[in-house]
C-alpha cells in the first residue's frame, strides 16, 4: 500500500506528475495538505481536480485532506510529525509513505520538510520536483533528529505530561534524586527545551515548543 502525503496548491502539476511516475492503484491511499487559511475557489478546484482523477482510476484509493495551521509554524510541524508517526504505525508495516516536497504554500512546505528530516526513517521515499529538469527527482534524506539521553528522556516526557511542574514532584514521580533533577532541567532549559520559572521558593519546569518537537522524534 503506497501513501502519498503531498501540499497541494492551485495547480495539481506536480501532484498528478507524481502519481504517473511511481504509480497509484486500489487499495492506496493519497493525502493532500492544505493550509486553514486562504482557502479559496482556485484551491477548491484543484481538490475535486485530485478528487475526480483518482475517482476514474479506482474507488478503492482513499482520499483525504489534512488542513494546517498554517499561522503556526510550530503547530504545522508537530501535526505532521504526528501524521508521518500515525501513517507508518506498525500495526501496518506493509505501507510505504511517499512524501512530497513540493507544491503548495511556502510555509506548508517547510514544516513538513522539517518533520520529514526529523523521522526520515518512516519514509519510504521523498520527492522533489525540479525547477530545472521540471521532473520528479527521488531523494535519500539523512536522520536530522535529535536523540536525547533516556534521563533527559524521561524527565522532558513528564514535564510534557504533568507540566507545569515542580522539581520535588518531577523527583517523586520518577524516583530519582532532586539534585539529578535540577542537572538535567538546567540542561534542558540552557537547550530551550523546558523553561524554567520560580515561584517562590519553588523552580516550576514548564515544556516549551522544542521539547514537544523533541520527544516526538524519538525513536519508538
Amino acid at each position: 500500500m503506497r501513501i502519498y502525503l503531498s501540499p497541494l496548491g492551485f495547480d495539481t502539476t506536480h501532484l498528478v506528475s507524481l502519481l504517473v511516475r511511481l504509480g497509484i492503484e486500489s487499495g492506496d491511499r493519497v493525502c493532500l495538505i492544505r493550509p486553514k487559511e486562504g482557502e479559496d475557489d482556485r484551491a477548491l478546484r484543484a481538490i475535486e481536480d485530485v478528487r475526480e482523477m483518482l475517482r476514474k482510476i479506482s474507488s478503492e484509493i482513499q482520499f483525504d485532506v489534512l488542513r494546517v495551521n498554517n499561522r503556526s509554524f510550530h503547530e504545522m510541524a508537530v501535526t505532521f510529525l504526528d501524521t508521518i508517526r500515525t501513517l507508518t504505525d506498525e500495526s501496518t508495516p506493509e505501507s510505504k509513505l511517499i512524501v512530497n516536497l513540493s507544491g503548495g504554500p511556502r510555509e506548508v512546505l517547510v514544516a513538513l520538510s522539517m518533520a520529514s528530516f526529523a523521522l526520515s526513517s518512516h519514509i519510504h521515499q521523498c520527492a522533489i520536483f525540479s525547477d530545472i529538469s521540471r521532473e520528479f527527482e527521488t531523494i535519500e534524506l539523512p536522520h536530522l533528529g535529535s536523540l536525547l539521553e533516556e534521563r533527559a528522556k524521561a524527565i522532558l516526557t513528564d514535564i510534557a505530561a504533568h507540566g507545569p511542574t515542580s522539581m520535588s514532584e518531577i523527583s517523586r514521580r520518577l524516583q530519582i534524586s532532586e539534585s539529578t533533577v535540577s542537572r538535567q532541567c538546567s540542561k534542558l532549559a540552557a537547550d530551550k527545551y523546558v523553561i524554567i520559572q520560580q515561584d517562590g521558593r519553588n523552580k516550576i519546569f514548564s515544556l516549551l515548543p522544542k521539547g514537544e518537537i523533541a520527544l516526538k522524534i524519538q525513536p519508538w
